[in-house]
């Protein structure tokens, strides 16, 4: 397993990154970590919530929960790599929300 202070000290600034590169200063937006396995981005209109956990021989690996209404809407991942995650996080931020019909919850 990665260390989670350097892991997530990455993580936060990658999504910081991808979050003003894309939004700029045109809404508010924060980035926090919100547990030791999770970073929450905060927009007004939805929340993204990114979760690590352990996949095969100890790797880190990521799922993302996009959020409105105080419900969740849809679930991506799990991701292998940063890169990839950001990636998912890059194309929901500014996106239309749509809300999924799930039968596992």
């Amino acid at each position: 397993m990665t260390d989670g202070r350097t892991a997530g000290g990455e993580l936060a600034a990658r999504l910081e990154t991808v979050v003003a590169t894309r939004l700029g200063e045109s809404e508010a937006w924060a980035v926090e970590p919100t547990a030791a396995d999770r970073f929450t981005v905060s927009l007004p209109d939805r929340r993204l919530v990114v979760r690590r956990r352990d996949g095969p021989d100890g790797v880190d690996h990521w799922t993302l929960e996009l959020a409105a209404d105080g419900a969740t809407v849809s679930k991506f991942g799990p991701f292998e790599t940063v890169d990839g995650l950001v990636k998912q996080v890059d194309t929901l931020l500014d996106g239309d929300v749509r809300y999924t019909v799930c039968c596992d919850g």
